[in-house]
């Protein structure tokens, strides 16, 4: 029994593509293939009972396929003392209790850049505020916005096929060149309603594939995780601050108890030297700060 289940949950992690998207089936899954670990522990018990050459190799497939794909981001990680560019992003969600707080909590961390998701409320116009105290520069575009210690040029906004700006891009002329920043906030996605967020992936991909920059950063809330299947698009061109430097998965919503990483820093041209995720706040989703280097 332990090597039935052990086979099928290793053709499921390598396999996990052929799963079909009706009903939401595959977004459900593939959001939740890291805490497969789970399984490969109870398989691991059950196997300890039943000792055989069987159970063994039941335990034995899982864990090497699931190794192969997350043991990267279960090496030890620290957080440097200087980078040549710090980036911090969050949703701070709309009806957010305590934004002077959560405002604080980013400039207390001193990042660089910093890119905001839902600042249309109440609470986002009083963080908008804040972070303007203390950036010099700032752009903003209706849910979305980015500060920065640097100038900014005057912002392009990326068509991803829905009414309002969800994303827009500004280059940034840093004390160490410039750089291609991205600012988005993907469609949320339900069960069965993933066409919006999947179409707005595809368009922000091509935006990014065009964009003949050196040095390019994407920040924001992708409403996707790195093992969704729609974010290889990103994943292909891209790299993850959390993926490059480890640590552990990063996860970040909800941020009460986080089972993933919907919050990404994603850079080209540059190396990720550190991925920090915030203390839990007052926002559904905790901020995340990426460390980079200069390539």
């Amino acid at each position: 029994m332990t090597f039935v289940v052990g086979a099928l949950l290793a053709a499921l992690l390598a396999m996990h593509e052929l799963v079909p998207t009706s009903y939401g089936l595959a977004l459900a899954v593939e959001s939740m293939l890291p805490w497969t670990w789970v399984i490969i522990v109870l398989i691991f018990i059950v196997a300890l009972f039943r000792f055989s050459a069987f159970s063994i190799v039941g335990v034995l497939l899982p864990a090497i396929v699931w190794l192969t794909m997350f043991g990267g981001y279960l090496r030890p990680a620290q957080t440097p003392a200087e980078a040549d560019i710090t980036v911090a992003t969050q949703n701070v969600g709309a009806r957010m209790p305590q934004p002077t707080a959560t405002a604080k909590n980013l400039i207390a961390a001193d990042p660089d850049i910093v890119a905001m998701q839902e600042i249309e409320s109440l609470s986002g116009e009083i963080i908008s505020e804040q972070l303007s105290g203390h950036y010099p520069h700032a752009t903003v575009a209706d849910t979305i916005g980015v500060w920065s210690k640097w100038p900014m040029s005057e912002p392009r906004e990326i068509d991803l096929g829905i009414q309002w700006p969800r994303a827009f891009v500004t280059t940034i002329s840093t004390d160490h060149g410039d750089v291609s920043f991205y600012s988005v906030h993907l469609p949320s996605v339900r069960p069965g309603e993933e066409s919006l967020r999947n179409s707005a992936l595809s368009r922000l991909s091509e935006s990014i594939a065009a964009d003949d920059a050196d040095r390019v950063i994407v920040a924001g809330d992708f409403n996707a995780s790195s093992t969704d299947r729609y974010f290889e698009q990103l994943d292909e061109q891209l790299v993850g601050t959390r993926e490059a430097v480890g640590g552990g998965f990063g996860f970040t919503w909800p941020s009460l108890f986080p089972v993933v990483r919907l919050d990404h820093i994603m850079v080209r041209g540059l190396e990720p030297v550190g991925d920090e995720v915030l203390d839990r706040g007052t926002s559904d989703h905790r901020a995340v700060l990426g460390h980079l280097n200069i390539e």
